[in-house]
């Protein structure tokens, strides 16, 4: 099922929602729905927050660990010689 917004007006607003909180409009929506939704006493189905933590952190956890890209000390990138001057 698809959900248009012939409101050019909400959908600006959807828009620079998404940009505010760095997601997409999709989310806003769901979350905004979601929402109102539960404050009307509505059953949402969402699996509780501490489950979807877990899953995202089983996620993170399996991420490759990432080596840093420079291997220089800080001191050596900033360029300061044993005085603290460049």
């Amino acid at each position: 099922m698809s959900i248009v917004i012939d409101d050019p007006r909400l959908e600006q607003l959807a828009q620079q929602l998404a940009a505010a909180e760095g997601t997409t409009v999709e989310r806003v929506v769901r979350e905004s729905l979601l929402s109102r939704a539960g404050r009307r006493g509505l059953n949402v189905h969402e699996r509780p927050l501490r489950e979807r933590l877990k899953e995202l952190a089983s996620e993170v956890d399996a991420l490759p660990a990432r080596v840093p890209a420079d291997r220089r000390t800080a001191e050596e990138i900033v360029g300061y010689d044993d005085r603290g001057q460049w």
